[in-house]
């Protein structure tokens, strides 16, 4: 390259990085305006925010706190709490049994006794001025945002809630600090508790006591969450803006061969979804009755009663009488949301509250789902509820849908008036327990253009709102069962999901061993639109059983407009690997229909499936089983190369590869079939763990009575760990058979045993055993699954040897037999 084009190619070059360098230095000045700006304008968000704390803040002397002493004359300060009605709830737990306090009230000295103390974290402790006295306690509510007070020492911090989230102001303030710098601290102003605090909040009695805040974890404790707090407490509401009719509850049903809707008269909504089992009354029913059923039938009648409450049904003839009914039918249904659990002799019964009943309307005003709904009318299919407010009429109409949509029905919605802040409740679900825990899944449609995709919902710890999305349906299930909200009528955009305690609202799955704690619920919600009008909804409330959707799918579509429901679309594939074993599951589950079709038994469509895939599989396994089978024939010569030439490392790996290329051997061969197999393999289980179908099938009775549960041989009434009360066979047959089978593929000793045999062989039974511990509660399906496929697989790998041997590939020693050409 000549000179004058070095030069050329330079001065282009320095024009290029000048030009840059200009265009650099113009977006650095754009930027630092830009950033000079956000951050002016944070400032000012800053300043607002902080003047807000500063004046939503009450002062100590403003709120009922009280200075705690050991003796009436007051001479030795112990503590602090707050005083609240007839009582005080204090965090200084190390106290005397009885500690005094001047109130306001008396304008005296009055002593409190000790009524109930915390035994695990947080720690607190309540006192009343009296055995039969009852502090005043705050009951929040799941809907609106308000701001809370919170007492450390004799600190004051500002609090809000938010659709059932707590967070601190000051939390909030920092998170505008840190969009400025990410070191940035929080004024000296602005303190945030140090250990726990006792939250308040403003009614119009004054301040209440609500729960308690925990800065390490950022968590908040409901006082109403404790049990049987009644015992030493007055629970008062958040607000009322209007006084609700407080009349006795009562109860009405609807009832068709697939369904048996109770409905409140406290806010017009299901407090009961009944779903007959199958039986000779109800031969058209999908659900069969499973060990629970039968358990509550047996051991806890009072709560296996259909409607749980007295109720009334429809006049035979037109314009006659309601008729009243004392007694529900013992057993025979499955409760599709939770109900109230009816206790005997000394245990406490506990009531679903109204905001937590299906097709309820709920507002941030919980007077709202306590409205007293009065029957306008009442028929065989049909039933309009009625409650009337000043400010606002709600009119609710539910019409059972025809028996070629079975479990479905129609809800129409009349407000007239306020609707602002309603939402629209689909329930609680009852819990299913899928493989040993509960499996609830929570969905939505959304349609993009001709394009529509059904998405899973992270399960919240506390409350979420999806404003920005506008759902075909939304769907909340406990794995088998489900909700489907369906809105016919145009709807405001978004919906909700709120967490609810299993202490809250209690499953009756706690009658048979579990703890309400571990068994939350979820609530979904829908809002009305902010104007007064009627809006419709379709609900399906059933099993999500695959021809039964299907069969619901093509009543509802329309041919002319293209509509579809797809409720299909709301099962739910339960494992890790969701994304990837769904597609598979879904095919799997056809070629089970297809064999269930020929033999009539779910339990050996499963072993047919099974045969089935291990065919399909075939040459991948066969492939796989002929690399294993050849490595383990030359593996006594790679024993060989290594020894010889133990001191080179890198000689015997020559050795070994010139070795493997002579006989035709890839290593890493028989790793790709398995890989190939594993979506199938993973399918599998995921379908075994999540067909409705399978749930109380029986295949061998008296044993194996329900495929989607453990097998049960026979029970005991003591729990031991992992095991639990129940001993079950299959697991110990699956380890039993892996046992045999890894003796089975195991090579016999051509002479004395290596230290890497022993542990192969050590290591074979371990898994063995593991694998007995953790298929144990998995349901009979996969147990008898996995039996099926690993003894399948034991005759595939002896027929590979066999064949092997056969074609003079050389002679194999299988488990001391010998098989030559």
């Amino acid at each position: 390259m000549d000179r004058r084009t070095l030069l050329m190619v330079f001065l282009f070059t320095m024009i290029f990085l000048g030009v840059q360098m200009y265009f650099d230095s113009q977006n650095q000045d754009e930027l630092k305006k830009w950033n000079t700006q956000r951050i002016a304008k944070l400032e000012a968000k800053a300043e607002v925010v902080t003047q807000e704390i500063e004046n939503k803040t009450a002062k100590l002397e403003s709120l009922p706190y009280v200075k705690l002493y050991s003796d009436s004359a007051m001479n030795e300060n112990i503590g602090s709490g707050i005083l609240s009605g007839q009582g005080i709830v204090t965090l200084d737990v190390n106290l005397p049994e009885t500690v005094y306090a001047f109130s306001d009230a008396t304008k005296k000295v009055v002593p409190f006794k000790r009524r109930f103390s915390s035994e695990v974290a947080p720690l607190f402790s309540i006192f009343t001025s009296n055995d039969k006295g009852l502090i005043s306690l705050g009951q929040l509510n799941y809907f609106g945002s308000y701001d809370l007070q919170l007492i450390e020492g004799d600190q004051v911090f500002l609090g809000e809630i938010v659709d059932g989230s707590f967070a601190l102001q000051a939390t909030n303030l920092l998170k505008i600090y840190r969009q400025m710098d990410e070191s940035k601290k929080l004024p000296e102003t602005i303190q945030v508790p140090d250990s726990n605090a006792i939250v308040l909040f403003q009614h119009a009695k004054g301040y209440l006591p609500v729960g308690i805040y925990n800065p390490q974890n950022k968590s908040f404790f409901n006082f109403e969450t404790i049990e049987n707090i009644d015992r030493y407490a007055s629970l008062i509401p958040f607000k009322q803006s209007e006084k609700v009719e407080n009349a006795k509850e009562k109860f009405y049903v609807l009832e068709n061969e697939y369904q048996q809707l109770v409905f409140s008269s406290r806010g017009g909504a299901l407090v009961e979804i009944n779903l007959p089992l199958k039986d000779k009354n109800f031969p058209n029913s999908v659900i069969l009755p499973v060990k629970n059923d039968k358990e509550m039938v047996s051991q806890y009648p009072y709560n296996a009663r259909f409607p749980s409450r007295p109720y009334f049904t429809a006049a035979e003839k037109a314009g006659g009488e309601l008729v009243e009914h004392t007694n529900g039918a013992l057993g025979g249904y499955y409760p599709l949301i939770r109900r109230d659990l009816i206790e005997s002799a000394r245990k406490l019964s506990r009531n679903v509250p109204a905001q937590f009943y299906s097709t309820n309307l709920v507002s941030e005003f919980p007077e709202v789902a306590e409205l007293n709904y009065k029957v306008k009318e009442f028929t065989k299919d049909k039933i309009v509820l009625e409650a009337q407010q000043s400010f606002r009429k709600i009119t609710k109409t539910y019409t059972l849908d025809s028996s070629q949509a079975p479990y479905t029905f129609k809800l129409d919605i009349q407000v007239d008036g306020d609707t602002r802040s309603l939402w629209l409740s689909t329930g609680v679900p009852e819990v299913e327990i899928i493989s040993s825990s509960p499996a609830p899944a929570l969905k939505y449609r959304i349609s993009r253009g001709k394009s529509a995709e059904v998405k899973q919902i992270d399960l919240p710890s506390e409350a979420v709102s999806y404003s920005q999305v506008q759902p075909d349906w939304i769907c909340n299930s406990n794995g088998f069962f489900g909700i489907i909200m369906d809105p016919l009528s145009n709807m405001e955009g978004g919906f909700k999901v709120q967490k609810v305690n299993g202490d809250a609202d209690v499953s009756r799955m706690v009658e048979l061993g579990f703890k309400a704690e571990d068994l939350p619920g979820y609530m979904m919600l829908m809002p009305l639109k902010g104007s007064a009008g009627k809006y419709s909804f379709r609900f399906f409330t059933g099993p999500f059983a695959t021809d039964l959707l299907k069969n619901i799918d093509a009543h509802y579509t329309d041919a002319a407009t293209g509509y579809n429901p797809d409720y299909i679309a709301s099962q739910s594939f339960h494992g890790w690997f969701e994304i990837i074993s769904g597609p598979f599951a879904k095919f799997l589950f056809f070629l089970m229909n297809i064999f269930h079709t020929i033999t009539g038994s779910w339990g050996f469509s499963i072993i047919l499936l099974t045969i089935a895939l291990r065919i399909m599989m075939y040459p991948l396994n066969a492939w796989s089983m002929n690399s294993s089978t050849k490595m383990q024939q030359v593996m006594p010569k790679v024993q060989a190369i290594q020894e010889k030439y133990k001191k080179d490392p890198k000689r015997a790996q020559a050795e070994i590869i010139n070795l493997y290329r002579e006989n035709k051997i890839n290593p890493v061969s028989g790793c790709l079939p398995l890989l190939i197999q594993l979506p199938f393999l993973i399918g599998m289980f995921d379908l075994l763990k999540s067909a409705f179908e399978l749930r109380g099938a029986s295949f061998v009775p008296g044993w194996i009575d329900d495929l989607a549960a453990p097998d049960v041989l026979f029970s005991w009434n003591y729990s031991l760990p992992i095991i639990g009360n129940q001993f079950h066979l299959l697991p110990i047959l699956t380890g039993l058979v892996m046992f045999f089978q890894q003796r089975w593929m195991a090579p016999a000793p051509t002479g004395e045993i290596s230290d890497k045999d022993r542990q192969q062989k050590a290591m074979g039974t371990i898994m063995a055993v593991m694998f007995t511990f953790m298929f144990y509660n998995f349901p009979s399906g996969i147990n008898i699954y996995w039996i099926s496929t690993s003894i399948l697989g034991m005759l595939q790998q002896w027929w590979t040897k066999r064949r092997l041997a056969a074609l003079g590939e050389k002679p194999v020693v299988i488990q001391g037999t010998t098989n030559k050409r």
